[in-house]
């Protein structure tokens, strides 16, 4: 039990509204509302809007885009791009971000919403309003919803995935939304196929089933698209590019750098130079592993510490209100989930694995942290509202 005075305040319609005027707050004061820069997604969906396809423009040296020359592209899964493409219609940069980033918060609250009920059903009320509470308020979590980017999406689809009584109970439903997710974010395939698997061998045959059917229904358009243009059904055409990016004999995070002449002919060919690019990052570093394994291996330890604990390289990572929470949040979520006592087959246990093998393979960086932080979240929820009732229990 939380003390009664405190009790009467904390609510979930209390939680969610305060919740809501966080993130319409710092929207308004961050300067969110006058971005133009949506990133990668905001340049394909430019090239749409200009009748270039699903293409993504050229750079000069100086990684300035070049007007008119552009090149069809997978860099990105398309559901944010098109998700993006109708804000891109409102001219007035402030009602387009408002409706945009706002569109965004909503999706955020409804994420929490089924967390909630979830946590509420699994650990109690005091927990799930403590969890709802960390997830309301926590900085990223706000910074997130105002940020141009898939994580948010994530956040909702994953959440209704795993947490939505609607979604659990009806197979079709949850395939839908596990192919969405994938759309949004390739990796997703494999937290995709990990769940799909465990629940195969506990018994859910049928269910499975439908929800693998319908989830190849839904990304099959997109899978169709890149057989036609490129010659193979891939989800995206930038795994050697990320490869490279975690294992080179430079730094990670380094991007693949080539000589003008091979720079230049692969220009040459906009048809397949996507494609040609990716693959000789993916040469380099597979050479690159070949030659120097112990190293490979070595590095391994540095990427999951700058996964999980902080990537001080970057410079997101500089601010008191990204490290300080986590601080506190990182040991707290491992009390919370030895507490839990999860088992492998757990969809958030799942979830950490998932991304830990992503990262080991590829490269960490902040944003892949920000897509598990949300359910790192509900551990850390529990292990506080376990040391509340220590503290209750004291008194």
């Amino acid at each position: 039990m939380l003390p009664s005075g405190f009790a009467k305040q904390l609510n979930f319609r209390n939680l969610m509204v305060l919740a809501t005027l966080a993130r319409f707050g710092f929207l308004f004061i961050s300067g969110k509302l006058y971005t133009e820069d949506y990133w990668e997604y905001g340049e394909i969906a430019k090239q749409l809007l200009a009748r270039h396809g699903y293409s993504f423009p050229f750079t000069d040296e100086n990684l300035n885009f070049i007007p008119g020359q552009f090149y069809s592209t997978a860099l990105m899964p398309p559901a944010y791009v098109f998700f993006l493409l109708p804000f891109l219609l409102v001219q007035d940069v402030l009602i387009r971000n408002l409706l945009l980033f706002g569109s965004q918060i909503f999706l955020s609250l409804l994420a929490i919403r089924f967390t909630y009920s979830y946590s509420i059903e699994k650990f109690g009320k005091t927990a799930a309003l403590l969890i709802l509470g960390f997830q309301a308020f926590y900085p990223e979590m706000i910074f997130a919803c105002c940020t141009a980017g898939p994580t948010i999406w994530f956040h909702f689809l994953f959440a209704a995935f795993i947490f939505s009584a609607s979604a659990r109970k009806n197979p079709i439903l949850r395939g839908l939304i596990a192919g969405l997710l994938i759309l949004f974010r390739s990796e997703a395939i494999l937290l995709i196929g990990l769940i799909s698997a465990f629940e195969f061998w506990q018994g859910a045959r049928k269910p499975v089933l439908i929800s693998a059917l319908l989830m190849s229904l839904t990304i099959f358009p997109w899978l169709l698209r890149n057989q036609l243009i490129f010659g193979k059904p891939m989800l995206s055409a930038s795994v050697g590019v990320n490869f490279f990016r975690g294992n080179n004999s430079g730094s990670i995070g380094d991007w693949p750098v080539f000589a003008q002449s091979s720079w230049n002919a692969m220009k040459s060919n906009s048809g397949t130079f996507e494609q040609t690019l990716d693959a000789a990052a993916l040469s380099m570093a597979v050479d690159w592993v070949k030659a120097e394994p112990s190293k490979f291996i070595l590095r391994l330890g540095e990427k999951y510490f700058r996964f999980w604990v902080i990537d001080f390289s970057d410079v997101r990572t500089h601010s008191v209100f990204y490290w300080l929470p986590w601080l506190i949040c990182l040991p707290a979520g491992i009390i919370g989930l030895r507490k839990m006592r999860p088992g492998i087959s757990e969809p958030i246990v799942l979830l950490f694995l998932c991304y830990i093998l992503v990262v080991l393979i590829f490269f960490p960086q902040p944003r892949y942290l920000s897509l598990v932080k949300f359910f790192w979240l509900i551990p850390v929820g529990l292990a506080f509202s376990i040391w509340l009732k220590k503290k209750q229990q004291a008194f």
